[in-house]
């Protein structure tokens, strides 16, 4: 990866210029609270756009994971209900 994708090279570029600001920005973003900013470079761009992507994927694999997990578990318990009906 070249230095100067993260060098600031407009005002916006700033919100780039660390791992840890990278990391703050894609995730607002991937949480809908911050939009795209606009005058990066094109390697910020793709930078960018790739860290929120990997974010908005591992959030709808959780969901599914959640939300399967919610119906197994519902599944296990209306079947231990019905157990206790038999008893």
């Amino acid at each position: 990866m070249s230095d100067s994708i993260n060098k600031p090279t407009t005002p916006n570029a700033d919100l780039l210029s660390t791992p840890e600001k990278l990391d703050r920005v894609a995730n607002l973003i991937a949480e809908g609270e911050f939009p795209f900013p606009t005058g990066l470079s094109p390697d910020q761009q793709v930078l960018l756009a790739t860290e929120v992507r990997k974010r908005r994927h591992q959030r709808l694999v959780k969901f599914i994971a959640r939300s399967i997990a919610r119906e197994l578990w519902q599944k296990i318990e209306q079947h231990n209900q019905k157990g206790k009906d038999y008893d």
